[in-house]
């Protein structure tokens, strides 16, 4: 292969991490996006509570079930009369990161629970008289119980972000929405019509991590009640791992919730599944004729939809990774084969996969080759990038995804600096007293998920920072192990150009 066919595919991979770093933004393309089998499930309207860790894609699948498009590409399959398809199914979105919706300085207003519950029975409202102003039936509906002048100032989005004016009306008059929400819903199911409302973003609600309980509590426990009265007006709701295993979330009938949820999984094949999705879809004709030497590795058309979509074969995988990389991450056996050397060093103590370091850790291996084109003339047969450079990455993406954490957990920050230089494994007991509550000021206190050191502790397991083996002494994987600035024995040495 030339050295240019090689770099300008190798540019391509390097840009995949700019859109996986930009997800948040709001990209309703379902060109980069991986629908999945399991994706079918989101058309069953018992499945309400979509679950997954940072950077697992909740925000992008949320993006691509509120596109146009999406509803009818997740859910696939046979479009049943009397299920939730794309003829039948409206999706409106209950809350995301945009300036629709109120900020954290306005809600952090409304952090007792009674308040965040009546905030999200009036913003329903809201959402839904805003639908009702274009169905003349909904809309006759809601005028049995209010008049025009209230119905006018229920159905304008602007409404969202000044809960003040309409919470009070909430909280004393809950025949009024209650009775309106209870003839939609009968509406919706004698002319088999569904509407869901989809929440994201959900730990972006408040500004102390402590006030986000009471509108996760408070909207859980809403919709858990309402999805036993209602049932064609139900919910996706989008929401992390860790907040959901939090003890700060316990609310009566929660263990009740393990029926109506999905988890957000990623497995080896998925994750090389999305980076060849992405690569096909990204405009560049060499990269598109670089895939296509596997044979049905991708589709010989694109979908107008969808794009390029890959083959789920794990064997046209292996052969992809062979091509890329070379069978082994080294001269030998020894080094692990290159297909599941990145998925083990990239999974969390728990186990999970995310597929955003996954690809940042190609993408930042491919932008390594990119800025050392001597390196290609060490390369062989079709390989791109050498294995050494995916094993720089790993470092550059643990540090990012700690980043990433900090962003989320500020207390973090400190814990990084505890420790710095220690070594795994090491004694479990040995590891709590390096979380020292001296180390965060009174402020930052009042602030802290937990207030002991063995609170801390458990909280970092939720989090899938450290795990701890069957012989008692705690470990902490690699995607976190350098990004903390720890080490273990035989670890990996930071490439000089990094």
């Amino acid at each position: 292969m030339e050295s240019n066919d090689r770099l300008a595919i190798l540019e391509t991979i390097s840009q995949i991490k700019a859109v996986a770093e930009n997800e948040q933004e709001g990209s309703t393309s379902l060109e980069d996006f991986l629908v999945m089998p399991e994706y079918s499930r989101f058309r069953d309207p018992d499945k309400f509570l979509i679950l997954g860790g940072r950077g697992s894609g909740k925000t992008r699948v949320f993006q691509a079930l509120t596109a146009p498009e999406g509803f009818a590409k997740l859910i696939g399959g046979q479009r049943k009369l009397l299920s939730p398809n794309a003829d039948n199914t409206i999706i409106i979105a209950g809350y995301k990161l945009h300036r629709d919706f109120p900020s954290s300085d306005i809600l952090d207003q409304f952090t007792e629970d009674k308040q965040a519950r009546s905030y999200w029975a009036g913003s329903l409202m809201i959402l839904l008289m805003n639908t009702a102003t274009l169905n003349p039936q909904l809309r006759d509906i809601a005028l049995q119980y209010l008049d025009s002048e209230d119905f006018e100032r229920f159905s304008s989005l602007d409404r969202l972000k000044t809960p003040t004016q309409w919470l009070p009306y909430i909280q004393q008059n809950p025949e009024v929405w209650e009775n309106i929400l209870d003839k939609m819903d009968e509406w919706l199911d004698q002319n088999n019509q569904w509407l869901f409302v989809a929440y994201d973003s959900l730990d972006r609600l408040t500004s102390q991590y402590s006030d986000l309980f009471p509108f996760l509590r408070s909207l859980l426990s809403f919709w858990h009640t309402h999805s036993n009265r209602w049932k064609h007006l139900r919910c996706k709701i989008f929401l992390r791992n860790d907040l959901y295993l939090s003890q700060m979330l316990a609310f009566p009938d929660a263990s009740k919730l393990s029926s109506n949820m999905i988890q957000l999984t990623w497995n080896t094949v998925s994750l090389y599944r999305l980076l060849i999705k992405r690569m096909a879809n990204a405009g560049s004709f060499e990269t598109v004729s670089y895939l296509r030497k596997i044979p049905e590795l991708i589709t010989a058309d694109s979908d107008p939809a969808l794009g390029y979509i890959p083959s789920n074969e794990q064997k046209k995988m292996e052969a992809f990774v062979k091509m890329l990389i070379g069978t082994y991450m080294g001269s030998s056996p020894k080094k692990g084969k290159s297909y599941s050397w990145p998925p083990n060093h990239l999974q969390d103590a728990n186990g999970a996969l995310a597929p955003r370091p996954f690809l940042k850790c190609f993408s930042a291996a491919a932008e390594d080759m990119c800025n050392h084109p001597e390196e290609l003339a060490r390369l062989q047969d079709e390989r791109l990038i050498l294995p050494d450079r995916i094993q720089g990455a790993l470092l550059k993406v643990s540090e990012e995804r700690v980043q990433e954490l900090k962003e989320e957990y500020p207390w973090l920050e400190e814990l990084k600096s505890a420790f710095a230089g220690l070594t795994m494994l090491m004694d479990q007991q040995e590891f709590i007293d390096h979380i020292s509550m001296d180390i965060w000021n009174d402020k930052q206190k009042k602030s802290l998920p937990a207030s002991s050191p063995h609170g801390i502790f458990s909280l970092l397991k939720n989090l899938g920072i450290v795990l701890v083996a069957d012989d008692g002494r705690v470990n902490v994987p690699e995607i976190y192990l350098h990004g903390f600035r720890m080490k273990r024995k035989g670890g990996l040495r930071r490439p000089d150009c990094i």
